[in-house]
């Protein structure tokens, strides 16, 4: 049995904890540890109810403490197998670090670009000693399998566009949004600068920009430039040689009309996507921060939500130009006695299903492991893959009836 610890009881660091022990078949004792007892206090209860659940052992943990303090976290994190870091972006680096040390192989769903080139530059200075895989979850993580098996089927790429959105199913504010993610990530990502390919060449260009608008099984949506969601599914596509002097390659949000034009007004024309503002007279920031605090205090939280994933990609195939389109839309489910938001269910069965293939041996044993490293064969065939394919049936599945 594995040792596997889940720094971090939020909403979704709970819900990788529970889709671990209910979808590993056994072979995982997991601990779930984070700074607030609360927290890990609302968790505890879905983790014990899969024992009455499931037909395979059921061994969790939890404990409390805090990322920050260094000695606490050695102690804990000493004598796992695996570290799934759910804790905000900017703790990415220094996790990493110590799971590397420790020799514990290391995952998380982060989308932010500094931290996972901290993560990748452990490998760079030659001193990897376990597996390093960021950006395990939604997007980045499953959108690049996804987009990296439709690209395996072409020669040359023209034209790649990545799509993700965590929607509200019924939305009734201006802004047509609610909470279904972190708040601080989704602000982040729209603020940062975006890697994406144009004409051939890597280049950043502003989040927020490359706006469009397209139909979705009977609803209208538009997308635009975020930053974190491609990963590193430019660099992998230019070393394999699929890219030429035309090729263009991005990532985007999905959003309903109209949410892109409200966001730039409040981060841009307003500059709360300043990250680091000077006072005003009266002595208040306006930053980021007070942007996030905006968010979590107007905009509710969510169950009822839907995970849009759309990818097309346009170039030779088969000695003629084609284009091949990948979608899935995940709505919220019930599963192992509650109901599961599908941003919650989506962005945990990716960084499950990633750690369970390299338990199994299906990806590489140490080093920096990119997303599109994985097949979308290799983790459909995983449990965790029902939550993308047939997340109706995950229910039936893992009880076993």
């Amino acid at each position: 049995m594995k040792k596997a610890l889940v720094l971090g009881g939020g909403k979704v660091g709970k819900s990788v904890a529970e889709l671990l022990l209910a979808c590993g078949g056994g072979n995982y004792h997991v601990t779930l540890a984070d700074r607030d007892a609360g927290n890990l206090s609302a968790a505890e209860e879905n983790l014990s109810r899969l024992k009455g659940l499931v037909k395979h052992a059921v061994s969790h943990s939890t404990a409390v403490v805090d990322a920050r303090d260094a000695s606490g976290l050695r102690g804990l994190m000493s004598g796992h197998d695996y570290v799934v870091c759910m804790l905000p972006f900017d703790l990415v680096p220094g996790i990493a670090g110590l799971a590397n040390e420790l020799g514990v192989h290391y995952f998380d769903v982060t989308e932010d670009v500094e931290a996972t080139e901290a993560v990748k530059a452990i490998e760079s200075s030659g001193k990897a000693r376990v597996a390093l895989a960021p950006q395990c979850g939604l997007a980045p993580g499953y959108i690049a399998i996804a987009a990296g098996a439709l690209a395996r089927g072409f020669t040359t790429i023209h034209d790649l566009t990545l799509r993700v959105g965590a929607l509200p199913r019924f939305p009734t504010n201006a802004l047509k949004y609610n909470v279904t993610w972190s708040a601080a990530g989704v602000v982040n990502e729209y603020c940062e600068p975006c890697n994406v390919m144009l004409d051939g060449e890597p280049v950043k260009v502003p989040a927020l920009e490359g706006l469009e608008r397209f139909s979705f099984e009977g609803v209208e949506y538009e997308a635009f430039y975020t930053s974190g969601g491609v990963g590193s599914l430019i660099d992998t596509l230019r070393v394999a040689g699929k890219t030429t002097r035309e090729t263009r390659i991005a990532y985007k949000s999905i959003r309903y009309p109209g949410h892109r034009d409200l966001m730039k007004f409040l981060l841009q024309d307003l500059r709360l996507g300043l990250e680091h503002a000077e006072p005003t007279a009266g002595g208040r920031v306006f930053d980021r921060s007070a942007a996030v605090d905006l968010i979590e205090h107007g905009i509710p939280r969510t169950l009822d939500d839907v995970v849009v994933v759309f990818v097309n990609c346009v170039g030779i195939r088969e000695g003629r130009r084609e284009q091949v389109n990948f979608r899935r839309a995940i709505r919220a489910t019930a599963l192992l006695g509650r109901v599961w938001p599908a941003i919650e269910l989506t962005t945990a069965a990716g960084v499950c299903a990633m750690v369970d293939l390299h338990r199994r041996g299906d990806l590489p044993r140490s080093g920096f492991i990119r997303q599109e490293d994985c097949s979308l064969e290799a983790f459909n065939a995983t449990t965790f893959g029902l939550a993308y394919e047939d997340p109706a049936s995950l229910e039936r599945v893992v009880r076993g009836v």
